[in-house]
């Protein structure tokens, strides 16, 4: 069998991976916070750091193709809920909140306080304070947060978000609800252009008819490496077979 069709098939599988990756997209349209991933595709000899294959026409043919991602961190739309705890961040930043796993960080800004008055994210994972680095603990009372993360209780200041962000934001990988982890570990700086919108969370920033759009041509793309190799087992074989033949 020729060697160029297992490099097809490759280029059909990174196809197929960027689909569920679109799919993924679309099915958290709705996700509060949630950052969309991007495809792209390099070639697997290059992704694995190996060394460069000769430039021939050998080398390029049998060069297989992988899917990679990367995240899209622009701002989703903000949707108005009139509601205290509800915060939204506009620009560069993240809340850092404490999980079983370690620090994580998060845009979803959907808040509420438990029985003890910690306050905490939809997924139970308490907020951090900037002041202390520990979970931010407030009291019976009306809640406010204004534009720079600053907490009131009954009008009097008592706490701030920790909100922060990364210089190199290809270290962020998601890790589900929402969250985020960064490779460079607590390597992380005070987000000092985000501001904070109170009774607004922020949308996914998936747009439904550009991902429809990409859907589409990676289906044709799809197609026509099917095509390629339908023409090169059948038709192109065939006919080699047959001049040996004679």
């Amino acid at each position: 069998m020729n060697s160029g069709i297992y490099t097809a098939y490759s280029g059909m599988q990174a196809q197929l991976d960027a689909l569920d990756m679109l799919a993924n997209n679309l099915a958290n349209i709705n996700t509060t916070g949630f950052k969309e991933d991007t495809a792209f595709y390099t070639f697997l000899s290059q992704s694995m750091d190996e060394a460069p294959q000769p430039d021939n026409l050998s080398a390029t043919v049998n060069r297989s193709v992988k899917t990679l991602g990367t995240l899209n961190m622009a701002d989703g739309s903000l949707r108005a809920t009139n509601r205290e705890l509800d915060i939204a961040i506009e620009g560069e930043g993240f809340l850092a909140v404490e999980t079983p796993r370690g620090i994580r960080y998060t845009r979803n800004g959907n808040l509420y306080l438990n029985k003890q008055y910690v306050l905490e994210t939809s997924d139970r994972y308490p907020v951090l304070s900037a002041n202390t680095g520990r979970p931010i603990t407030l009291g019976p009372g009306t809640v406010s947060i204004n534009e720079d993360g600053e907490i009131s209780l009954d009008s009097v200041a008592v706490d701030r978000l920790k909100v922060v962000t990364f210089d190199d934001l290809s270290t962020l990988a998601k890790e589900g609800n929402s969250l985020f982890t960064s490779s460079a570990g607590e390597d992380s700086i005070k987000a000092s252009g985000a501001r904070i919108r109170s009774g607004y969370l922020e949308q996914s920033n998936v747009n439904a008819v550009a991902s429809i759009v990409r859907m589409v041509n990676i289906l044709r793309h799809f197609e026509a490496i099917q095509k390629s190799i339908n023409l090169e087992m059948n038709e192109m074989n065939t006919k080699v077979i047959e001049k040996l033949g004679r």
